[in-house]
């Protein structure tokens, strides 16, 4: 069988489409879904167009996808952000938005697929990422895939009036686990 750099056992990375735009808005104005990100103020419909125009053409400074089910379904996005040529790096986020694809392994081989895309087809040699102490369940995932704890943020990040830990993982070229 032929390798393929987009797909997994369960997901395909693609490019985004302006058309998605709307279920992209659903996603990231959904308090369950943006509970363990980033995201603090409601998105409007113009902030998410022009962001995947601004992304829309990936590069090595950021690549991001679609994530898809076999059978077409977009699920969730994911990307590498803020890569560093000279130190061969990223940052990676990953959200999977549509809840019915929670605990079905969607993430993990999402976390698998975007990892080998990063380290076989940008030449990285790590990938690290970001996520809150309380989420347990990312957590569990990242570890799953060969991320390891490197240290942690105390009280960085102000959400839902209190202050969390940030907790910082990263992935070395090599360390990325199969199933």
């Amino acid at each position: 069988m032929r390798y393929n750099p987009f797909e997994g056992k369960l997901v395909r990375l693609r490019a985004r489409e302006p058309d998605e735009e709307p279920v992209i808005f659903e996603w990231f104005n959904d308090p369950e879904v943006t509970e363990h990100l980033t995201i603090r103020y409601p998105l409007s419909h113009a902030q998410e167009r022009e962001f995947l125009e601004r992304v829309g053409y990936p590069s090595y400074n950021h690549v991001n996808f679609a994530v898809e089910t076999f059978d077409g379904k977009l699920i969730g996005a994911a990307g590498l952000e803020q890569t560093s040529p000279e130190n061969r790096s990223a940052s990676l986020g990953i959200a999977i938005g549509d809840k019915t694809y929670w605990d079905g392994g969607y993430g993990t081989d999402t976390m698998r697929v975007v990892c080998r895309f990063g380290f076989d087809m940008m030449n990285l040699h790590r990938i690290e990422l970001e996520v809150f102490a309380g989420n347990e369940r990312a957590q569990h995932v990242y570890k799953s895939v060969g991320f390891q704890v490197e240290g942690c943020r105390r009280a960085a990040f102000f959400k839902y009036g209190t202050y969390h830990d940030v907790i910082i993982m990263g992935l070395l070229e090599g360390e990325l686990r199969a199933e």
